[in-house]
Parts: C-alpha cells; sequence; structure tokens
C-alpha cells in the first residue's frame, strides 16, 4: 500500500506551561496499569474546537485554574504510535498563559497536581510501554526540555 493511500484519524491536543518562578505544572495520573504518568496540563480537542479552546477546558478540568492570554510556543506534527492500533495524524499545540485560581482537579483520572522545580522535571518522565500511549513516547517530550532550557522552537515535526 503507497503511502498516499493510508488515511488516519488526526488527533489534535493542546497543552500548557504553566510557570511559577523556576516551577512548572505537571498533573499526576493513573495509567491502565496503575503507574502514575506526570504530563503538563491539557488534553484533547474536541471536534469543531479549536486547541486554544481545548487547552483553555482541559486545564480548568485537570487542575482548577483558569487561564488567560495563551501564547503559542510550539506545534508537533507527524505520525504517532504507527503499527498501533492507536496510530494517528497529531497535531499537538504548546502554549504558556497567564493562570489565576487554586488547584482543583475534577478529572477524575487526575490523582494530583504539582509544582515542579525545572531541574526535576525530565526525572519524572517514564518511557516506554505500552506503545499505545503517545505520552510516553520521547519525541513528546523534546518540546518540554526545550522550553525548560529557553530554546523553544516554534515547529517539532514527529
Amino acid at each position: 500500500m503507497s503511502h498516499l493511500s493510508r488515511t488516519l484519524p488526526i488527533k489534535r491536543a493542546a497543552h500548557v506551561y504553566l510557570v511559577r518562578g523556576e516551577e512548572l505544572l505537571l498533573v499526576e495520573e493513573r495509567m491502565d496499569d496503575g503507574s502514575i504518568f506526570y504530563g503538563l496540563p491539557g488534553g484533547k480537542a474536541n471536534a469543531g474546537e479549536s486547541l486554544a479552546d481545548a487547552a483553555v477546558r482541559q486545564v480548568k478540568v485537570e487542575t482548577g485554574l483558569t487561564v488567560t492570554d495563551l501564547q503559542f510556543v510550539s506545534l508537533l506534527e507527524g505520525e504517532m504510535l504507527t503499527g498501533t492500533r492507536n496510530e494517528c495524524y497529531a497535531n499537538f499545540a504548546r502554549f504558556t498563559a497567564h493562570f489565576h485560581g487554586d488547584l482543583d482537579p475534577t478529572d477524575p483520572e487526575v490523582v494530583g497536581v504539582k509544582w515542579v522545580p525545572f531541574a526535576q522535571v525530565e526525572a519524572l518522565i517514564r518511557y516506554g510501554p505500552p506503545p499505545e500511549c503517545e505520552e510516553r513516547n520521547p519525541l513528546i517530550w523534546v518540546p518540554t526540555r526545550d522550553f525548560l532550557h529557553g530554546e523553544a522552537r516554534t515547529y517539532y515535526p514527529i
């Protein structure tokens, strides 16, 4: 089958770098295997929803915070999870934003929200199986690493 004849579902998601001093806000979620996953607040966009609107909605549910004045940082784009049942074409946006409110997640999958010093963020990231989990793909974390080092690029092909 030629490359051009393949049709992949498109997954659109947006995440927000919320910064307090030299700390980044991460959410703790429990994975299907019982392990704890640390990720950026944000998530999948609904049909017809802009990536910015998805970022605002998802951050509110996952952290309790209201974000305003979103500023675009990076776009990740390309094929994800090739060869698995969740293979898709990804458009993942990253923003920064102003925020206010109290940490009060209402998403049942979120078991905690914590401010993590920049220097400790990468140590919390878990790579590897399950392969159907794009958050475990090291490429997803390259923009965050660059952001924390003040070297964010606008575009990251996956």
